[in-house]
């Protein structure tokens, strides 16, 4: 009789640890994949960066255009990314270091790809101060993990968004 009484018990502990469980193991991707994907973009712009820092990319011979450049980091991102919609690549030169911080192109509550204002491409010459950075607008899914690690939400990629940021800054080489 005892028996009977417990018959459907183990059916319903195991739909109240599932829930929970099925939730923190996505969770728990959605963090590792966002964390990797951030790894990802940041050595793929130190990698590309070093092609303007040696003087490869201002080659009279074979010159790296805006478009070749952003192309190259997002191979490096091996098809994480949606590179065409989500992906931002900056290259600022500066002839001397430049003071305060620097503008940010989502102030304006949105971001459009290839814009010349959210994605500027400066040509350099040997010496000067550079800035690359690259922003990559990761979407969010598990609910509840996207209040949490929600930065951005804005213009066409809605709410519940994850900038991802990239930055290397350094001094051209005296390259001819």
């Amino acid at each position: 009789m005892a028996r009977r009484k417990n018959r459907g018990s183990t059916a319903v502990e195991f739909a109240l640890i599932a829930t929970p469980f099925v939730f923190m193991i996505f969770a728990l991707i959605e963090t590792m994949l966002v964390f990797f994907t951030q790894t990802t973009l940041e050595a793929a712009v130190a990698e590309e960066s070093r092609k303007i820092r040696t003087g490869q990319a201002q080659s009279t011979a074979a010159p790296i255009s805006q478009t070749q450049f952003k192309a190259n980091v997002c191979n490096r991102l091996y098809g994480l990314a949606d590179c065409t919609n989500r992906l931002f690549v900056l290259v600022e030169a500066f002839s001397a270091v430049p003071t305060g911080p620097l503008a940010q192109p989502w102030t304006d509550g949105s971001l459009v790809p290839g814009s010349a204002a959210d994605e500027p491409y400066q040509a350099s010459t040997s010496g000067q101060m550079v800035i690359v950075r690259s922003f990559y607008v990761w979407p969010l899914l598990t609910p509840g993990l996207s209040n949490a690690l929600s930065n951005y939400s804005g213009g066409a990629y809605g709410s519940y968004n994850r900038m991802l940021v990239a930055t290397s800054a350094f001094r051209n080489e005296p390259y001819e």
